[in-house]
C-alpha cells in the first residue's frame, strides 16, 4: 500500500522543479517537474515523453515515448495511403515555434488491427524510430502499465498538449506544451453524458467502448482538443507516471456533458508487448498518489515546518 506521507514528499518534489544529474532512473521519473482547453504552460522537461508527430513540416498529433525507439500515438492520426517516410517525431520539443530537441524519421507504423475509423475500437499505433534515442532530462519515457492495472474513478490526471485552445482556435505563439488535470470518470456515467441532449442515439446505443475511458468534468470548460490527438493521458502512481490514454476523439471540445474520450492503454499492454518484446511494463502494486496542487503543497508544508 502507498504511504500518504510518501506521496506528499514525492508531489512536494515534483512541484519545487528539483533537478539533478543523476544518470536515468526508470521510466516515468520526470528529472526536470515543477489538445488543450482551459489548460496552462508547461515547464521545459516537464514531461519529457511528449512527443510532437509531424507530416510535411507540420504538427499533426501528439505522441509518448515508450522506450529508446517506440512512440505510443492514435491510430487515427494515420487515416489514409500513407507512408511511415512521411513522418518525423520531434521529442524533446517545448514551444512548436521555437524548436528545441531531435527530429527523427518513423521507420514503421503499426496499427491496431480492430481499429476502422474515428470513435471506434482499437484507436492506438506504434510508431518504431529509425535509430534509437538517448535518453536526457528532456527526452524519456513514460511507464507502460499491465493490463490489470485499473485507474478509480474521480482520480486527478494530466493531459498534455499543442492542440487547440478552443474549436478552430490554434494554440498563440510560441505554442508553448500545455497541461490540464482532469478526474477519471466512470464507463458507464461517461456513455450516458453523451446520450444527454444527444436525441439521434439509440438508448441502447453504446459510444464509450470497453477498450475507452473517460476523463473531463460534467461541466465541461477543460479538455483535449483538435491537435492534441495521440498525446498523454497520464496518472501519477506511487511516484511514477503512467500512460493511462492516448487522445482519441469528443464531440466539440470542452463542452458540457462531453468529456474526452481516451484509449485505454491497459487494454493493448499485451498487444504492446507483442509487438515490442522487449519493452518492460509496471504493474500498479500499492495505492496511486495524487499530484497536489501547489496550493495544498504550501499548506502542507506549513504545518510540517
Amino acid at each position: 500500500m502507498g504511504h500518504p506521507y510518501l506521496c506528499i514528499l514525492i508531489s512536494i518534489s515534483l512541484a519545487a522543479g528539483l533537478s539533478h544529474t543523476l544518470a536515468f532512473t526508470g521510466c516515468g521519473k520526470p528529472v526536470m517537474s515543477d489538445r488543450i482547453v482551459g489548460g496552462q504552460d508547461s515547464v521545459y522537461g516537464e514531461w519529457p515523453w511528449q512527443v510532437s508527430l509531424r507530416k510535411n513540416g507540420y504538427h499533426l498529433c501528439g505522441g509518448s515515448l515508450i522506450n529508446t525507439q517506440w512512440v505510443v500515438s492514435a491510430a487515427h492520426c494515420f487515416i489514409g495511403a500513407n507512408l511511415a517516410s512521411d513522418y518525423i517525431v520531434n521529442l524533446g520539443a517545448y514551444q512548436l515555434s521555437s524548436p528545441r530537441g531531435i527530429l527523427v524519421p518513423v521507420k514503421e507504423i503499426h496499427i491496431h488491427p480492430t481499429f476502422r475509423q474515428d470513435g471506434s475500437s482499437g484507436d492506438i499505433a506504434l510508431l518504431k524510430l529509425q535509430t534509437p534515442v538517448q535518453y536526457d532530462d528532456y527526452m524519456m519515457p513514460i511507464c507502460t502499465p499491465t493490463h490489470d492495472v485499473e485507474f478509480p474513478i474521480g482520480f486527478q490526471c494530466t493531459v498534455t498538449g499543442w492542440g487547440s485552445i478552443r474549436p478552430g482556435v490554434s494554440l498563440p505563439t510560441p505554442q508553448t506544451l500545455q497541461k490540464v488535470q482532469l478526474p477519471i470518470i466512470g464507463h458507464s456515467e461517461c456513455d450516458a453524458m453523451y446520450h444527454f441532449g444527444n436525441p439521434s442515439l439509440l438508448r441502447n446505443q453504446t459510444l464509450i467502448q470497453w477498450d475507452m475511458i473517460c476523463a473531463g468534468y460534467k461541466e465541461g470548460r477543460k479538455d483535449a482538443c483538435q491537435g492534441d490527438s495521440g498525446g498523454p493521458l497520464v496518472c501519477l502512481w506511487n511516484g511514477t507516471w503512467l500512460l493511462t490514454g492516448v487522445v482519441s476523439w469528443g464531440f466539440s471540445c470542452a463542452d458540457p456533458n462531453r468529456p474526452g474520450v481516451y484509449t485505454r492503454v491497459t487494454a493493448y499492454s499485451d498487444w504492446i508487448k507483442m509487438v515490442i518484446p522487449d519493452i518492460v511494463l509496471t504493474s500498479g502494486t500499492g495505492r496511486p498518489c495524487t499530484y497536489l496542487s501547489s496550493v495544498l503543497i504550501l499548506f502542507v508544508l506549513r504545518n510540517l515546518l
